[in-house]
C-alpha cells in the first residue's frame, strides 16, 4: 500500500509576509528609538528653559532688593549692616550673617522702615533662631531671603567686603554645602563690584558660591586675556 507523505512547504507569499513582518518590527524599534531621543532633547530643552526663567527671575529680584536697600540708605543714612552690631543681643549664629542682617534691616522690629519685599522669599537655611525676635515678626527665626533655587542670598555692606561669611546652601543634588563667601572682585578694575555701596550674590543653579553661574546685583566681568 502506497504511503503518502505530506510535505509542508512555505509558499513564496508566506515568506513575503514573514519578511514584511520582520521589517515592520525593525522599523517600529527604530521609531521608538527616535521618539526616545526626541523626548530626551525636548526634556532637556524644557529644563533649560525653566532654568533660564529662574535666572531671569533671580536677577529681577536682586534688582528689586537693590532698590529697597537704596531706599533704606535714603531713610537711615546708611545701607543695612552685613555683620552683627554689638547692640544686637542675643545674636544668631554667624552663618548666613549678612543675609540675616538684611532681613533684620528690611523688617525692623519697630516697623518704622517696613518697606520690604514679599515674605514668601523668607527662608532659614542654617536653622538658627534667637530667644527673642529681632524683626517685626513674632517668630524669633533668623531668616534670610531666597533666590529662585531656594538658597540664601548673600549680602555684603561695603565695609565688609574683606570679611568672608559662611553660607549654607543646597547643591543640585540636594546636598548641603557650607561655603566661605567673599564679596566679588572685578578682574578688570581690580576693585570690588559696587565699591561704594553693597553686593547681593546668588549661588545660581549649582547652589555653590564661587562658581561661574553665580549672579549679582552687577554685571560680572570676565578676566581680560594678557
Amino acid at each position: 500500500m502506497m504511503q503518502i507523505t505530506h510535505v509542508k512547504r512555505r509558499s513564496s507569499l508566506g515568506m513575503l509576509h514573514s519578511a514584511q513582518a520582520g521589517f515592520t518590527l525593525i522599523e517600529l524599534m527604530a521609531v521608538m528609538v527616535i521618539l526616545g531621543m526626541l523626548a530626551f532633547f525636548l526634556l532637556r530643552g524644557a529644563m533649560g528653559a525653566e532654568e533660564t526663567v529662574r535666572v531671569n527671575s533671580t536677577r529681577s529680584y536682586l534688582k528689586q532688593l537693590s532698590a529697597l536697600i537704596d531706599n533704606h540708605e535714603t531713610d537711615a543714612g546708611d545701607y543695612p549692616l552685613s555683620s552683627f552690631p554689638r547692640t544686637l543681643d542675643p545674636k544668631p549664629s554667624a552663618t548666613n550673617m549678612g543675609g540675616e542682617m538684611l532681613v533684620i534691616s528690611l523688617w525692623p522690629k519697630d516697623g518704622l522702615r517696613a518697606s520690604a519685599p514679599d515674605e514668601d522669599r523668607l527662608i532659614n537655611s542654617d536653622g538658627d533662631q534667637t530667644s527673642q525676635s529681632h524683626t517685626m515678626f513674632t517668630a524669633a527665626t533668623s531668616f534670610e531671603l531666597a533666590d529662585d533655587w531656594g538658597n540664601p542670598i548673600a549680602y555684603f555692606h561695603r565695609r565688609d567686603y574683606d570679611e568672608p561669611c559662611t553660607y549654607v546652601t543646597l547643591d543640585e543634588e540636594g546636598y548641603e554645602e557650607e561655603t566661605r563667601v567673599r564679596a566679588l572682585m572685578n578682574p578688570v578694575t581690580g576693585d570690588p563690584y559696587n565699591k561704594t555701596s553693597f553686593q547681593l550674590l546668588s549661588s545660581g543653579l549649582d547652589g555653590i558660591f564661587g562658581t561661574d553661574d553665580d549672579l549679582g546685583n552687577f554685571k560680572i566681568q570676565e578676566a581680560q586675556a594678557p
